[in-house]
């Protein structure tokens, strides 16, 4: 694995020039073909921070580069949290009147807030793009700078309640980002930044969730470092677990003086057993799935094709080992992965084929059980069912290396 030059972290600005873990022959996961036409392939560097600890792509994509050319991109957030999470919030600030969502996630939300009585607004941006070019969560984040949060409060005025939902981690300018949204608060108001937590992938040494869309890797630690490095106060962190990766909720106040700079925390092991672990984890899950192919590559399917399985299938190499594309999103019907030699078919297709002797699932852990019991007849049949995610018990990847 190579070194890369040193550059400025994200969170604290400290050089990094620790080894990278580079994962290549990636593709956007966004870029769906018609026809499966060759695309541009990228290398990911994901790097530490040895000051800091926080985990961080060595170079981002620019946004342009990641705006989706199909108009059905859309992803989801959790939501079950929201309730205890508003009531949180008003035993915090009961006086609270206005609110302000700025991402495409905050309907829930802002919802809720609603329902108590709060005055609510969301974030304006004009998301029309070129012909052929659907602007999506890459276009929302880069919104996040000075000039258009300033026009936004001088439009809006401010609130008391501002919330920043699954945003954070996809700028490449975080400090930035959090320090132009102090424009649209009050003096006493709340800043909400959730994002999701990375320790439990990291410590499963999951590479399923490395996306060129994320930016930053936060757990509790380095999200707290954000905050005080762009000038905030933490009132606390909430966590709201997850079977695969935990929500992070950071609440957050101006701080009245600048917060001093924390103390150097030093490579963690953590990251490095991950970087370390890729490579023959990679070679061996190869080798796995090429005896499952069989000669013809034509006995595995891969069902749920979101980001996660794409990633999953570019950086493991073993996308032309799989035969069947499955996924019941009509939207995606027909398309090509990026990286796929197959389009994606429904499930019907997948129970007719009687050649697949190994289905990989691609879906939630609270999904799987529906999926399966859609897929009995293959079971029945003797076709081995196993996850993506290395922290389940029935991951393909258990006891690799």
């Amino acid at each position: 694995m190579p070194t890369r030059s040193p550059f400025g972290c994200r969170v604290c600005g400290q050089l990094i020039s620790t080894q990278a873990l580079s994962l290549d022959g990636l593709f956007v996961c966004n870029r769906f073909t018609p026809d499966g036409r060759a695309q541009r392939p990228m290398t990911l560097d994901i790097v530490e921070c040895e000051t800091c600890q926080l985990v961080q792509l060595g170079e981002a994509p620019p946004p342009e580069a990641l705006v989706p050319t199909v108009p059905w991109i859309r992803y989801r957030e959790p939501e079950g949290h929201l309730d205890s999470l508003v009531e949180q919030l008003l035993d915090l600030r009961p006086l609270a009147r206005r609110a302000l969502g700025t991402g495409p996630f905050e309907q829930p939300f802002l919802a809720r807030l609603g329902g108590k009585g709060l005055d609510i607004a969301a974030l304006d941006i004009d998301t029309n793009g070129a012909p052929g070019r659907y602007p999506y969560l890459e276009t929302w984040q880069a919104h996040l700078n000075a000039a258009h949060l300033s026009a936004q409060a001088v439009q809006s005025g401010t609130f008391d309640i501002v919330s920043c939902r699954y945003l954070i981690e996809h700028t490449s300018e975080p400090v930035a980002a959090l320090r132009a949204l102090r424009q649209t608060l009050n003096p006493d108001a709340l800043l909400v930044i959730e994002v999701p937590d990375s320790s439990k992938f990291l410590a499963a040494r999951d590479y399923c969730f490395l996306w060129e869309e994320h930016s930053c890797y936060f757990v509790e630690e380095t999200l707290r470092r954000l905050a005080e490095a762009s000038g905030y106060r933490v009132l606390t962190v909430l966590r709201y677990p997850g079977t695969l990766e935990d929500a992070l909720v950071a609440v957050l106040t101006p701080a009245d003086a600048p917060i001093p700079a924390a103390a150097s925390c030093g490579p963690s092991s953590l990251f490095q057993a991950y970087r370390d672990h890729f490579a023959p984890a990679r070679a061996q899950l190869r080798s796995k799935l090429i005896g499952l192919a069989g000669p013809g590559h034509d006995r595995i399917a891969l069902f749920g094709i979101g980001h996660h399985a794409i990633m999953f299938a570019n950086a493991f190499g073993v996308a032309d080992m799989i035969a069947l594309a499955v996924d019941d999103d009509a939207d995606k019907r027909g398309f090509f992965p990026p990286g796929f030699r197959v389009p994606v078919v429904g499930s019907d297709r997948l129970l007719a084929d009687e050649r697949i002797t190994t289905c990989l699932f691609a879906v939630a852990p609270h999904v799987e059980g529906r999926v399966r019991d859609k897929l009995a007849p293959l079971a029945a049949r003797g076709v081995a069912f196993h996850s993506i995610y290395a922290a389940l018990d029935n991951a393909i990847t258990k006891d690799l290396a």
